[in-house]
């Protein structure tokens, strides 16, 4: 039976309950009840109530909380992917720089070596242009010499200049690739820092998700014991329509409190009572009292008049009675 339903039958049944004279039942006998217990009944019905709603706001909290849940589990997924890419681009990039480091500094050592080279030339050559100068004193060939060499010198120089920028390009070039990579360390960073949020959010979802079947446990719990007590209200309404003569009113009571309580035996011998006495629907009487005899306890006093009457009524019919 769903929920809502019970809820509005169980406001029309209090309501009734409210307008009978209130009576309990103890074995199929009837005792009229005083005032205050009266007003523990409605109480109850109110108490009943209470506990149903709360029963939906459990139910919309479950809810909230699983997709709470599937939405951390996507979050936590998207991000444990953007970190693999993001992990396997740096890694190709610091390769990169790496290579291109051991390659500048490669051309930066080629390039010391051959202005020490280059410096170690002009100074023998110089020293071999003053010991010339001294030893042959500085003859039209020598000055020959010497101009070559002044050529080559200047172009040695000029050579050198280009190499020197060239140098400070690739170490500008260095310190780009370097912030680039300290760029990629810090957004590494934040996301590792996202996902450890993700993480810990997810952590708190899988905690409220393993209390969970204890709620639910205390939910299953409370909704038996208002079945119950439902079983039982819609019992006295039978008993009262019963007392009152509305007794198609009061089969369906009967019939609604065994619908929630399969295994009340009083609920089945009431409703036989009805078609035996009142509406002589024998068949379904009959039916009904072999459900009290399954249910029933044996020294239970209603037991021999109910298996007389089944025995009276097949004998009659010519059916095999009842053992």
């Amino acid at each position: 039976m769903k929920k809502e339903n019970l809820a509005a039958k169980l406001t029309v049944a209090f309501i009734a309950v409210i307008l009978l004279s209130c009576f309990r039942t103890a074995g199929g006998q009837e005792t009229a009840k005083n005032p205050a217990d009266c007003s523990k009944i409605i109480n109850e019905r109110d108490n009943l109530l209470i506990q149903l709603r709360n029963m939906r706001g459990y139910k919309d909290k479950v809810a909230e909380m699983e997709t709470a849940y599937k939405k951390a589990v996507q979050e936590r997924d998207a991000i444990k992917q953007e970190l693999a890419v993001s992990s396997s681009r740096i890694a190709g990039l610091e390769q990169k720089l790496d290579l291109q480091a051991s390659e500048s500094q490669q051309k930066s050592a080629d390039l010391q070596a051959q202005t020490d080279k280059l410096s170690s030339e002009k100074d023998s050559l110089k020293n071999s242009l003053e010991r010339w100068e001294i030893e042959y004193k500085i003859l039209p060939e020598t000055r020959k010499v010497i101009s070559r060499l002044e050529r080559e010198k200047k172009e040695a120089e000029k050579n050198l200049l280009q190499q020197q920028v060239k140098v400070k390009q690739m170490e500008e070039e260095k310190l780009n690739q370097s912030a680039q990579v300290e760029i990629y360390r810090r957004q590494i960073k934040e996301l590792k820092k996202s996902y450890e949020g993700a993480m810990n959010k997810n952590r708190a979802l899988e905690k409220d998700l393993e209390q969970l079947p204890l709620r639910f446990a205390e939910v299953s719990r409370q909704n038996k014991v208002l079945i119950k007590e439902t079983a039982l209200m819609h019992y006295n309404l039978g008993v009262f329509y019963t007392k009152n003569k509305e007794y198609s009113r009061a089969i369906a009571e009967f019939e609604k409190t065994i619908e929630l309580n399969p295994d009340d035996p009083y609920a089945h011998y009431n409703l036989g009572y009805i078609y035996a006495e009142y509406m002589v629907d024998r068949p379904k009487a009959i039916e009904q009292f072999r459900k009290f005899l399954q249910l029933c306890k044996t020294e239970d006093s209603d037991v021999d008049w109910v298996k007389k009457y089944i025995l009276t009524w097949e004998t009659w019919s010519g059916k095999k009675p009842v053992k």
